[in-house]
């Protein structure tokens, strides 16, 4: 079992009635206790050791100074919340806030006080400037040149109003109390663990104590210190998970202490390691979620555990505005309401549709029109569509409110959505669902610092809190513990591992409080002041660090942000520590790896179509177009659904630029139809006109995009006006025709499969013959349509089954170049479209004849239909071009892992 460093069982005995062991963490007094605990015989009643924490100790002498009505303990001691508001908002009122980070400085104004305080420089506020006066003339420095002494009297103005004092104020004041005899004296404080302790917390052990003994660790005789050289931090925390499993391996009940240099820092880090070296099962999804066996002195904020994380995100619903990220993790969390499969159904038909839409931002009224309608069809006993209906009356009707409020509020919110879900919590999710209450309770004390609040501030507040507060799992008490430096002090163990003990990271850089002079806190040692302060620090920690084992390894990374380090010389050894080469997991897939190879089976077809399938083909001729660039991505997409959506952009895309030039084009045809109608119009009556189709075709998007300012649609108008000015001469110089459909379906079916096409335009010529056109905004090629493999089959498709088409063309239509581009046979001649033999490249083209490139077609279009029918899926490309341009689906076709 876990011992403590020093002799706990011979200060107990020497303790007189009364006397109180100190340790200066919580967890230095749990070990004891539990120490204590197991001397004692079984069966029998036993009172617990007189040991405290000091600050359990300082927290129950305060108790009792109110419990005694005693005058100066009669007011609030705030928390950490409630001073860094009363600061920003001293800081705000004092300074020219300008580019100042508030909340920054004013977190260094709190501490910079508390430094103050605790080095006895500061007893009362009142007389802040006289009791400083010297220090400022010792220095030759000004106050005013210190941002701390503009705001301080505003500061303590602020605590008299609110009858509050700082943390630190109350030790003075507990001081005080021991000294006019409010508090008895004990006959003996022993203090155990402590290494570097300030003017004040010394000054209340002399006062609280008739005699004051202090404990240190005994110096061991230890063998030679081994040294871990690693080329990183990752390696490190490799090779001491690696290290630590063999221990455990050799002895299951031997005590081990992972101590890591800036835990705070890394730790996920460190739990993913040793997770994945000493509890690989752990990340197996399948696995139960159980707490991981070895204990961690470093806590994660709240803010970033399963609960708290997806909590705070249900809050922010009252936003109303969602982009594609926070969506999918809200309608998929386990803590928002009813887990059953028809309620994920919906959730997951309901955000394919939002992202069909990609959007910037998803609005709150979208977001509610289409759960209504998606509710109606899958699942009309959701609950989801009046939740979201809920949330959107809040989002209006709730805006400014004190801080308590909004806790009511936020309750009302979860306990809307049904948080935290049906499913029972496990143990982890219990307790932070215990911490999150205790978050809210403290947010909801902070209404008389900050008076009424608007939802961003008080979700800001809400999220600062939750992050400051940390979630320690209870774990049973294992042999391996993984802790900080502070943390490890006063604690023995069989064997202990150093992790980050650097040049660079030990000891640890100074970094002086801005709001005070440096030459202050260097005089006075005070914390992180300076290289030496941190130095004397480095060396007596390192000291207790170096006694608490007879077997100690420590690591540093040979490489430290891209500079080459050693190892810190506060460490004295050349004995080098074995390299840990492998771990359970590691094994399996060096196993893995050196079995037999598999043999590999190449499967190219997918099960057929079934008829109900052939009878509507989802995709119309995009699918064959797919099946022509390669057939097992055509499979995926259009049979599996595999379909990937565009990153939202700001403003608009460019699939949605070329649709407004679709839409504008066919919304004047729809006025306009024919050639000659488009002669006689006048001038006016022209512009009037291409007014019109832009304002008709932008009225169709502005309603997609409501946060896109007016004046983003005014150059918009601009844009396609000019675009349409440039498209308008190659119709007036055409000879006459009447567009005879404009955005029309047409239904065909080729060897059994139905497709549903939608025809851009048509127009009849004087001859009775058919130019069909596709407009296109992108690169277009003629060839495309020559092919063996037919990579563009729309229009042709269409000339197939429109009997009077004599010649098929893109529209390209882009600015500064906007042409015909097609081929055919027509009586006469149009700009851009050229005969069927002058289309090609070969001096001698097999296909010369409108006849003969349609049949071209015919067979060409059969092929891929057929294809596609029987489920050909070879995973081959016409051009290499077309594996980039479809990543995607890479995962799926496993593309990369084939080369």
């Amino acid at each position: 079992m876990l011992q403590p460093a020093f002799p706990f069982k011979q200060i107990l005995d020497q303790l007189p009635e009364g006397g109180l062991l100190l340790t200066p963490t919580n967890r230095l007094r749990n070990r004891c206790q539990q120490v204590y605990g197991t001397w004692q015989q079984a069966n029998k009643n036993w009172a617990p050791p007189a040991v405290e924490s000091l600050q359990g100790w300082l927290d129950k002498l305060w108790f009792q100074l109110q419990q005694r009505q005693w005058q100066p303990a009669m007011c609030r001691v705030l928390n950490r919340e409630q001073r860094q508001l009363l600061w920003q908002g001293c800081v705000e009122d004092s300074l020219d806030k300008g580019l100042i980070n508030t909340q920054q400085l004013a977190a260094n104004c709190d501490t910079a006080l508390a430094q103050l305080i605790q080095w006895r420089l500061l007893d009362n506020l009142d007389q802040a400037d006289s009791a400083l006066a010297r220090h400022w003339e010792k220095t030759g420095l000004q106050p005013a040149d210190y941002p701390l002494f503009a705001v301080l009297p505003k500061f303590h103005q602020q605590l008299r109003a609110h009858n509050a004092i700082t943390q630190d104020q109350r030790d003075l004041l507990i001081a005080r109390a021991f000294g006019e005899g409010v508090l008895e004296k004990l006959p003996q404080l022993a203090l155990a663990g402590f290494v570097q302790n300030s003017p004040l917390t010394e000054h209340i052990f002399s006062c609280a104590a008739q005699r004051i003994e202090s404990f240190t660790i005994p110096e061991k005789t230890r063998s030679a210190l081994q040294i871990a050289r690693c080329h990183n931090l990752e390696d490190e925390l490799t090779q001491a998970a690696r290290w630590a499993a063999e221990k455990l391996q050799q002895n299951p009940d031997t005590s081990i202490g992972i101590v890591v240099n800036n835990l705070g820092q890394c730790r996920p880090q460190v739990e993913q390691i040793f997770a994945r070296v000493l509890e690989p099962q752990w990340l197996d999804p399948t696995q139960p979620a159980y707490t991981l066996p070895f204990n961690f002195s470093a806590g994660t904020p709240l803010a970033k555990t399963p609960v708290g994380a997806a909590t705070l995100q249900l809050l922010e619903t009252l936003r109303d505005k969602f982009d594609y990220s926070q969506l999918r993790n809200l309608l998929f969390s386990p803590f928002w309401g009813d887990n059953s499969a028809p309620e994920q159904h919906l959730r997951s038909a309901l955000f394919r549709r939002l992202q069909k839409l990609e959007l910037q931002e998803v609005p709150g009224n979208i977001l509610r029109n289409w759960a209504e309608k998606l509710a109606q069809e899958l699942a009309p006993e959701s609950p989801l569509p009046a939740q979201l209906n809920q949330l959107g009356d809040w989002a209006r009707r709730w805006q400014r409110a004190p801080a308590e409020i909004w806790a009511q509020r936020f309750s009302e919110l979860l306990t809307r959505l049904g948080w935290p879900g049906q499913r029972n919590p496990d143990s982890q999710e219990y307790q932070q669902l215990v911490l999150w209450e205790q978050a809210l309770e403290n947010f909801a004390g902070l209404s008389e610092f900050t008076g009424a609040l608007p939802l961003a501030k008080a979700l800001q507040l809400l999220r600062q809190i939750a992050s400051r507060t940390p979630f320690q799992a209870e774990t049973r008490d294992g042999p391996l513990q993984i802790l900080g430096v502070l943390e490890a002090g006063g604690l023995a163990f069989d064997h202990i591992r150093l992790v980050g003990f650097g040049q660079q990271q030990w000891p640890t850089p100074p970094s002086p409080n801005p709001m005070l002079p440096v030459l202050w806190q260097k005089e006075w040692k005070m914390p992180r002041a300076s290289a030496e302060r941190e130095l004397e620090l480095a060396r007596q920690l390192t000291r207790d660090l170096l006694n608490a084992s007879d077997d100690i390894v420590v690591s540093y990374a040979s490489e430290e942000d891209g500079v080459g380090q050693m190892l810190s010389a506060l460490f004295d050894s050349n004995g080098e520590a074995q390299v840990q080469n492998s771990d359970a997991l590691s094994h399996l897939y060096q196993t893995l790896t050196d079995a037999p190879e598999l043999e590999h089976i190449t499967d190219t077809t997918l099960p057929p179509l079934s008829p109900e399938d052939c009878a509507q083909v989802r995709g119309g001729a995009g699918v064959l177009k797919a099946q022509a660039l390669c057939p097992q991505n055509a499979q995926l997409r259009y049979r599996l659904g595999a379909e990937a959506f565009s990153e939202p952009a700001l403003g608009l895309s460019a699939a949605e630029r070329g649709n407004l030039i679709h839409e504008m084009l066919a919304a004047f045809w729809l006025q306009c139809k024919s050639s000659q109608q488009l002669a006689a119009m006048a001038t006016v009556q022209r512009d009037l006109q291409i007014t019109s189709a832009i304002d008709t075709a932008i009225a169709k998007l502005k309603r997609k995009h409501p946060e896109l300012p007016e004046a983003f649609w005014q150059l918009e108008q601009i844009r396609l006006r000019d675009i349409f000015e440039q498209w308008l001469p190659l119709e007036q110089a055409r000879p006459e025709f009447t567009v005879s459909q404009v955005e029309s379906e047409l239904t065909v079916t080729l060897q059994d499969l139905t497709f549903t096409l939608r025809l851009d335009r048509a127009d009849t010529l004087t001859d009775g013959e058919e130019l069909v056109i596709d407009y296109k905004t992108g690169q277009t090629s003629v060839a495309d349509w020559l092919q063996p493999r037919v990579r563009e089959p729309q229009l042709p498709l269409y000339a197939l089954f429109q009997p009077q088409a004599k010649a098929i063309a893109f529209g390209a239509i882009k600015n500064g170049d906007c042409k015909y581009q097609g081929c055919g046979e027509l009586s006469q001649p149009i700009s851009g479209i050229k005969t069927v033999a002058d289309s090609q490249k070969d001096k001698d083209p097999e296909i010369i004849q409108w006849d003969q490139l349609t049949q071209h077609w015919q067979q060409a279009l059969e092929g891929l239909a057929e294809e596609y029918k029987t489920g050909h899926a070879a995973l081959i490309f016409d051009r290499a071009a077309d594996n980039e341009n479809q990543k995607a689906l890479w995962p799926l076709n496993r593309w990369p892992e084939r080369q």
